[in-house]
């Protein structure tokens, strides 16, 4: 049905021979699991966001899940979370025993509402999560005075940015912790992967625990020579950790991680020209000195009146690849039959999302093939929006 048309996928990864080789390099090593190569990246990650500490893990999901824990959120706590992300973010409130209060969000950009927020603290509010939405950080500044004020800790998702500024703070340094995803559409990219950073000694070291099982050393030192495979298990863990063979992959793309974003901030302006000129079309928002995105997702919202997920399908039958980031959680069902806050008003997120749809953004795209998803967008909303 789309022959003769422009193929662009939503996303594909920019795997280059560099990836390969360091794959292969580790597969002919004799040691694939986690070992030199995994904490060899995380302190090339730690100097390159500018932290004390990191750990590599199987998922950003495992990464939130470890910095609720590690900070000692549980059973009776409540986390503030803004209701448009991922349902990862709520989903790891609830794994850790604590209930999730879901708040609504900026205009536009899509953060979570500092306002929101403070009206919905209560004496049971242990921590409010920050997730930057598109590649746009929330107003970290804000959000760390706010939990200051009240003895709350900052958690961080930042699955989306990478690397990414908001006046004058990347990803990792305000927050208590913060977890990145490495999963296979992101800025950086180990198929599947995530990295938990923080500054603190001891929350560091209690989250590394956690990701191996509770057991108090990890197997490669468990299992090489002249070391004793005795060991004592000091908490109830979970099996966490990435794997030097995804590490080397990862440490590859950490290498190319200014590239690879300079290459999406292209896309991102030539969608910007390119679009600029169709009505009711809402673009995201420009790079300005104090506020930069890693342009993980290039989210438009079209006009009123258009039918989105109808445009998704007639540009799907034209070659294009979309999405939609994010249904906000509180439309789901298990979030409305689990969640009291879910049953609040949230008229931002609930506007926005009739309206969004995620346009392809990935380093690998040529000029053509960014021209040819505006060329098929503008016929498209041309169509919708014309004379009936």
């Amino acid at each position: 049905m789309t022959e003769g048309l422009a193929q662009v996928p939503f996303a594909a990864p920019l795997i280059g021979e560099e990836e390969i080789s360091a794959v292969t390099e580790v597969l002919r090593g004799g040691w694939i699991g986690t070992g030199s190569v995994a904490r060899d990246t995380e302190s090339r990650f730690s100097r390159y966001l500018g932290v004390e500490h990191s750990l590599l893990l199987n998922s950003g999901t495992a990464a939130l899940h470890l910095a609720l824990l590690a900070l000692g959120v549980g059973p009776g706590d409540e986390v503030i979370v803004p209701t448009t992300t991922f349902t990862a973010s709520a989903a790891t409130v609830v794994h850790a025993g604590a209930t999730p209060v879901l708040v609504d969000v900026e205009p536009h950009r899509l953060t979570i509402d500092v306002d929101q927020v403070r009206q919905h603290l209560t004496r049971r509010t242990r921590a409010v999560m920050a997730v930057h939405f598109a590649g746009r950080m929330a107003d970290m500044r804000a959000l760390r005075r706010l939990c200051d004020e009240h003895g709350l800790a900052l958690i961080e998702d930042s699955a989306h940015a990478l690397p990414a500024e908001r006046d004058g703070v990347t990803p990792g340094r305000l927050a208590d912790a913060t977890a990145f995803s490495f999963f296979v559409t992101k800025p950086l990219t180990s198929a599947e992967g995530g990295l938990l950073v923080c500054h603190r000694a001891d929350l560091a070291a209690r989250a590394r625990t956690l990701s191996a099982h509770g057991i108090d050393r990890d197997a490669f030192a468990r299992h090489h020579s002249g070391r004793s495979p005795h060991y004592d298990v000091v908490a109830s863990g979970m099996k966490y950790n990435m794997p030097d063979v995804a590490a080397a992959l990862l440490r590859c793309q950490l290498d190319r991680c200014d590239a690879l974003h300079e290459r999406r901030r292209a896309i991102a302006e030539r969608y910007a020209k390119g679009l600029a000129s169709l009505t009711g079309l809402l673009l995201p928002l420009a790079d300005i000195a104090s506020d930069s995105s890693s342009w993980y997702l290039y989210a438009v919202q079209l006009p009123e009146g258009v039918d989105r997920d109808d445009a998704a399908d007639r540009l799907r039958r034209r070659g294009i690849g979309t999405s939609v980031h994010f249904r906000p959680l509180h439309q789901f069902s298990y979030y409305r039959a689990e969640l009291p806050s879910a049953a609040k008003a949230f008229p931002v997120a609930d506007a926005a999302y009739r309206r969004l749809l995620s346009l392809p953004i990935f380093p690998a795209m040529t000029n053509e093939d960014v021209d040819s998803v505006i060329a098929a967008l503008t016929d498209e909303l041309r169509r919708a929006t014309g004379p009936r």
